[in-house]
């Protein structure tokens, strides 16, 4: 659903500058952005087709995802460009939506 895909950009926009995450594949943040994202709007954070589409099971994806939220945590606030972008009308306000991920 198109709220799920904005809230998982803002989730990987927000890891673009952390130097932490560099040691993970672009498709592991990918799919770790969506396992938070999936978390955040209370759906299970992974599913058969996810599984079956990115390869990565839930278990090889939870410590990326964990990495991704803590990097985000860190430094959200000043990401204040990434914020007002996914803030407004146009990407759905997802920068409101509380971020979480629980193991």
């Amino acid at each position: 659903d198109k709220q799920l895909v904005q809230l998982s950009c803002y989730i990987l926009d927000g890891t673009l500058q952390s130097y932490k995450l560099l040691n993970y594949f672009p498709s592991q943040l990918a799919a770790g952005a969506i396992m938070v994202a999936r978390h955040s709007v209370g759906r299970n954070a992974w599913s058969p087709t996810l599984l079956r589409y990115s390869q990565y099971c839930e278990e090889e994806i939870a410590p990326v995802a964990l990495a991704i939220l803590e990097e985000k945590r860190a430094i959200l606030p000043d990401l204040k460009a990434v914020n007002k972008k996914y803030g407004s009308n146009r990407y759905g306000n997802v920068a409101k939506i509380p971020i979480t991920f629980a193991e």
